[in-house]
Parts: structure tokens; C-alpha cells; sequence
């Protein structure tokens, strides 16, 4: 987790404007990460550091009123949520374990799934391409996301 730690640093950094307090949060954000990886197992670090890391640049602007009141405008200051750092990581890092799971299928349901949900064709489309029953492509889409449900269970 260390790799990050520059990268944290500079985005608590942006948030607070203080070179002093962005050290003493990033040093405090590594010690509440290191203190919950105690108790379990943290499968996206760099998205919990970026979280906690905003968790305590808010409690600290809360605690210190370090900002001034103003009204504030959340649309035109806000990065929307799916360009947040923390967001970005967590859906790469859910794009690939998808991948993953998807590799581990079957053939024909790994076939039936992609043609399906990646590639747009109907269940009857697949079972032209595929030379088998409708109900036969349903059975190998429905085994298909079993599959994936389980591992990802598994895994978390």
C-alpha cells in the first residue's frame, strides 16, 4: 500500500491546501487502514485510502472549521461520482474480477453470456450462432451468471 502514498498525499493535498495537515492526514489514513487490516481484509486498498483519506479531510475541516461558510453550489464544484479517484479504482477493479469470472466458465457458457450481455444478441440470435434451443441459451446464460454470483461471493 505504500505505492500509493505519494499519490494520497497530493489529493489530500488538493482538498486541504496545507502542506503540514496533508502529511499528518496521510499519515493518519495509513494508521486507521492499518488498524482495520487487522480485522479483515481490505480487497481494494487504494480505493479504502482514497475514502478514508476524504473521510478525515472532512472531519478535520468539521472539527477545525477550517473552511469558511459559503454557499455552495455541488453541481459546479463537485467531480461527478464516476470520476472520482476512489471510483475509478473500485470499477476497474470490479471490470476485472468480472473478467476473471467470465474466463472461469464453461465454454458454452462463457459463449452464451458474452454473446448475450457483451454482444447484444437475442436468446434466439444465440442459439442460431450457436446451433442449440432457445431454452438451451437460457439454461447457459442463467448457469452462466450462477457461476459469476458464486465467485464473487467467494471471493468477498
Amino acid at each position: 500500500m505504500l505505492e500509493h502514498y505519494e499519490e494520497i498525499s497530493y489529493y489530500i493535498l488538493k482538498l486541504t491546501g496545507d502542506k503540514n495537515l496533508a502529511k499528518d492526514l496521510t499519515q493518519e489514513t495509513y494508521a486507521k487502514v492499518l488498524e482495520v487490516r487487522k480485522n479483515q481484509n481490505i480487497a481494494v486498498k487504494k480505493a479504502y485510502l482514497y475514502k478514508i483519506a476524504q473521510n478525515l479531510v472532512i472531519d478535520k475541516t468539521r472539527r477545525d472549521k477550517i473552511l469558511p461558510q459559503t454557499t455552495y453550489e455541488e453541481d459546479e464544484h463537485s467531480i461527478p461520482e464516476k470520476e472520482r479517484p476512489e471510483s475509478i479504482v473500485s470499477s476497474e477493479f470490479r471490470e476485472e474480477k468480472l473478467k476473471e469470472c467470465i474466463k472461469n466458465l464453461s465454454t458454452q457458457n462463457k459463449k452464451a453470456f458474452v454473446l448475450y450481455y457483451y454482444k447484444g444478441y437475442t436468446r434466439k440470435e444465440i442459439a442460431k450462432i450457436m446451433n442449440i434451443s432457445t431454452n438451451a441459451v437460457e439454461k447457459n446464460i442463467s448457469r452462466a451468471i450462477l457461476k459469476i454470483k458464486e465467485q464473487i461471493k467467494k471471493d468477498f
